[in-house]
């Protein structure tokens, strides 16, 4: 018992669970909101419109897919070096790189598609009406810029504490006020679109505010006047490729979340389209422990990676050991609960979400098994083999998904996200599994000679 209490008095003091408690509680936070407004989004718009509202959301998605070219991901890692050198000329230049690619493809692709949005949505869904209400919400995705930029810098210079308020200002900001135009004016489905565009607005000047602050306390960042005569001597490739090559890797992991919900929008109707969202986002809520440990796993295993591969295994074995007991623990009384909580809390006319619940609970356990695998794939610099073998499997499985979910519905959209789930996570666990068991046989070789 001793013991016991020396190790969790051990683990409690490290900056690896200190940040990770503060992300805890900013998770538990904005999860809590998201949830309360799903409820009110739900109950208020009933299951046809709420269905529409995710194949909006699905929609826009899928398309900043295509406009997401990683630039977040390169300033994050190279800002860091650059800050713990206090290099104030390489800062300046991530900095602008971030602005000029944003800028690049907010006037290239999302111009194109906030004009096309309407006749590609009703190509795909015989309803324009998506399309027209998606291109908003593309909008005021274009100007949350400066906010992440900002997120940027507050992690980079390890503010967490900063980070999460802001964050979860963040978040209030944009549930609130959807909110408030759907439930207490009325507004329905326009309400949700037109309080995500006014917060993005909102939160614009407050980020621009925000980051005026930080130019006052540090010499290390560019003002507004630097970053604009920068955009054309600063090039962009000599940041590019590192984030290309993370952005391609988190893009087919978003294309395996966002496919299936979209071929989903095509063969049934919306109501069912609303159930399966309800399902899927009450199973959702017992991952939300793993959010924060899969962000900060980013910055704890190229640190482990520093003590040896062996450190670095027992690092990546525990932290997957740990989330997936976690979940566990979480995922039973969920499932027990589930009809009376989905009832209670959505209504009796989402009662059809429990079935769903029923058959769809594996893909959150087989979720915990991948918590750490993008961020070792980073540390070990092998961003290449996650690529491959991810895109192997979406090239081969897709029209197999798309039949499934043709044929068979909603059954066949269960099947079909546990099946790409667990088989990316299945392939990749392999992959690790052979790699240390090959390290430790080089590194017994070298013990003997």
């Amino acid at each position: 018992m001793q013991k016991i209490k020396k190790y969790l008095k051990k683990i409690s003091q490290s900056n690896f669970v200190k940040d990770t408690a503060i992300l805890q509680m900013g998770t538990f936070f904005s999860t809590g909101l998201t949830f309360l407004a799903s409820i009110a989004y739900a109950r208020f718009l009933g299951p046809e419109n709420y269905g529409k509202y995710v194949l909006i959301f699905a929609f826009v998605s899928l398309i900043q897919i295509f406009m997401h070219l990683g630039a977040d991901y390169a300033v994050l890692t190279l800002l860091s070096e650059a800050w713990t050198k206090k290099d104030k000329q390489e800062i300046k230049n991530l900095i602008i790189f971030f602005f000029k690619v944003t800028l690049i493809v907010s006037l290239t692709i999302g111009i194109l598609a906030i004009i096309f949005s309407p006749i590609i949505a009703d190509s795909i869904y015989n309803n324009s009406y998506i399309g027209i209400l998606a291109r908003w919400i593309l909008l005021a995705c274009m100007l949350k810029v400066m906010f992440s930029l900002l997120i940027i810098i507050l992690q980079v210079a390890r503010k967490i504490k900063h980070l999460t308020i802001i964050e979860n200002i963040n978040k209030i900001i944009y549930i609130l006020i959807p909110v408030a135009f759907v439930v207490l004016f009325k507004f329905g489905l326009p309400g949700i679109v037109w309080g995500h565009l006014v917060s993005s607005i909102i939160f614009l000047i407050f980020s621009i505010y925000f980051y005026n602050l930080l130019l006052k306390k540090t010499d290390l960042l560019p003002n507004f006047k630097e970053i604009f005569l920068g955009l054309k001597s600063v090039s962009i490739k000599k940041y590019f490729k590192f984030g290309f090559t993370i952005a391609v890797d988190k893009n087919l992991a978003s294309l395996y979340s966002v496919l299936p919900l979209f071929f989903l929008g095509m063969f049934v109707n919306d109501a069912e389209v609303s159930y399966f969202k309800i399902a899927f986002s009450y199973l959702g809520l017992a991952l939300i422990f793993l959010k924060p440990i899969s962000r900060l796993l980013m910055v704890q295993f190229p640190k482990s990676k520093t003590y040896g591969k062996k450190e670095l295994k027992k690092h990546f074995y525990k932290s997957t050991l740990y989330s997936v007991l976690m979940v566990c623990v979480i995922i039973l009384p969920m499932l027990l609960l589930s009809r009376y909580l989905v009832d209670f809390f959505y209504g009796i006319k989402y009662l059809p979400s429990v079935k769903i619940i029923y058959i769809l609970w594996p893909y959150v356990i087989f979720s915990a098994f991948g918590v750490g695998l993008s961020s070792m794939f980073r540390a070990l610099n092998k961003m290449r083999i996650a690529i491959t073998a991810n895109l192997i499997v979406l090239i081969l499985t897709t029209p197999l998904i798309y039949l499934a979910i043709k044929t068979y519905g909603l059954t066949g959209m269960v099947i079909s996200v546990i099946f790409w789930t667990i088989v990316p996570i299945f392939i990749l666990l392999i992959y690790f599994y052979n790699y240390f068991k090959k390290s430790n046989l080089i590194h017994e070789e070298n013990n003997t000679n």
